[in-house]
């Protein structure tokens, strides 16, 4: 028999029983359709959350890494921890760790400080001083508005970010009455009393260097030990980017650290000078770092990295993991749709094959018929498989374009418990997304794997077709 006479004998077999072919066509179609929905809802969530992660003002590739708290941590009067024996500590070796990360591209130690600055007349309280090694912070991802990012053999360099530069007072003034005074002017809009990339200016650990009106160094208490300033430059300028950069100003973490080792110093010099004042206890410098950040190449890594790090006995924070969070709660959800829908395939599936297992017996007489007139076992068992292939490609194609009508209805209707979860406000997102999307490879798919299901249902009805004796077939009734 040609392939063209097998079609033939299908189409024409399955429009005889027009009510059962209906009903079967039917169940694959609703199958299908509950499978493509439940799908396109966990796709459209998937393409939101890219979207978000693309657009949002956080950098979605940064990881934030902390030392944790474990039972038996000591901590002492000089603000350094003792951890108990087998805790794994942030130190120069863990950071290396952390690089060799499968998907890392950089990490570096991460110390913030206080310090104080002075041009002229002016004086700046900088609280939020970070220290990072000079060679990663060109792969942060900062932009610049003029100079350059920190780079390995820069001494006494710093890089200011885009309104550092407006904290600055002149000497003398009372730091909460300028502050107040600008509270209700943008950012954007403070005046620049310094010119920090051309200004000569220097840099000191203790208040006391501001409280003069001379840039010479000013003796400490009891005239231990004057306060060191130091020459600084300002090599870059951050462009506006948000609240963790605008106002920081970075510098090397060793000369950082160098830095906060001379307040030890001192303060150690005073304790001795004036032991009745204060602790026993002297400060010391910290022995392993608090805080330390990790950049991944590509946001993609970032869960998988943050994964790892956590494992590794550290804290691991990055701003989409609320958003992660949101949307693998709604994905449980929706899994545990599409298994309902799963189980309405598996229905129809049944349903093909008691469709074609009825056909048998209806036309066992027409089976031997065609035995006697020489039809090969090949073209029985390709007649009923086709046929059953052909319900399912029908109710897969129906039910694809069910599924269409069901995704346009739920994008342009307001279904509450089908949208995608919010970004959260802090990250500057607003777009609102359709919560259904149907692609053209899942409606191939569809297709495809209803035709499959429509094949291996007919399975065993075609083998039991072409198993029938002929003659037994003939006199059958």
């Amino acid at each position: 028999m040609s392939t063209f006479d097998v079609v033939n004998m299908c189409l024409r077999n399955m429009f005889k029983r027009k009510l059962r072919t209906f009903l079967t066509i039917l169940g694959v179609m609703v199958g299908t359709a509950a499978i493509v929905l439940m799908i396109s809802l966990g796709l459209a969530t998937e393409e939101h959350h890219r979207r978000q992660m693309e657009d949002a003002e956080q950098d979605m590739t940064m990881i934030d890494v902390w030392m944790p708290w474990v039972e038996g941590t000591i901590w002492n009067p000089d603000g350094t921890r003792e951890f108990p024996e087998g805790t794994p500590v942030l130190n120069d070796d863990m950071i290396d760790a952390f690089e060799r990360i499968p998907g890392v591209q950089l990490a570096s130690p991460r110390v913030r400080g206080s310090l104080f600055f002075r041009s002229g007349q002016y004086h700046l309280e900088a609280w939020d001083v970070t220290g990072v090694r000079a060679s990663v912070m060109q792969y942060m991802g900062l932009e610049l508005t003029e100079g350059r990012t920190l780079m390995p053999g820069d001494e006494f360099a710093v890089v200011f970010g885009a309104y550092a530069e407006h904290g600055f007072m002149e000497s003398g003034t009372d730091w909460w009455d300028s502050r107040q005074s600008q509270w209700h002017i943008p950012p954007a809009e403070l005046p620049t009393l310094v010119d920090v990339m051309r200004a000569p200016m220097r840099v000191a650990f203790d208040r006391r260097f501001i409280q003069g009106t001379t840039d010479e160094p000013q003796p400490l208490a009891g005239g231990i030990r004057p306060i060191r300033s130091y020459d600084v430059e300002v090599v870059g300028l951050l462009a506006p980017r948000d609240w963790s950069t605008d106002r920081t100003i970075f510098m090397d973490v060793e000369l950082l650290l160098q830095l906060n080792m001379e307040r030890i110093r001192a303060e150690n010099e005073i304790q001795d000078e004036w032991q009745w004042l204060f602790t026993p206890i002297r400060s010391r410098p910290p022995e392993t770092f608090e805080n330390a950040m990790v950049r991944v190449t590509d946001m993609r890594y970032t869960a998988r990295v943050a994964k790892e790090i956590e494992e590794m006995g550290f804290q691991a924070n990055y701003p989409g993991m609320l958003l992660n969070m949101l949307v693998e709660g709604q994905r449980q959800q929706q899994q545990l749709l599409a298994a309902i829908g799963a189980i309405s395939l598996v229905i129809a599936a049944i349903g093909i094959a008691n469709t074609m297992i009825m056909a048998v017996y209806e036309r066992t007489r027409e089976i031997g018929i065609m035995k006697v007139i020489g039809a090969a076992i090949s073209d029985i068992r390709r007649l009923f498989l086709l046929e059953s292939a052909m319900i399912g490609f029908f109710g897969g194609l129906f039910g694809v374009g069910l599924s269409l009508l069901g995704s346009y209805i739920m994008n342009n209707f307001d279904v509450p418990f089908l949208q995608p979860p919010p970004m959260p406000e802090w990250m500057g997102v607003t777009e609102v997304m359709e919560p259904s999307l149907v692609t053209p490879w899942l409606c191939g798919a569809a297709l495809l794997f209803a035709g499959i299901i429509g094949l291996v249902s007919g399975y065993f009805p075609a083998r039991r077709a072409t198993k029938l004796s002929a003659l037994a077939a003939i006199r059958s009734e």
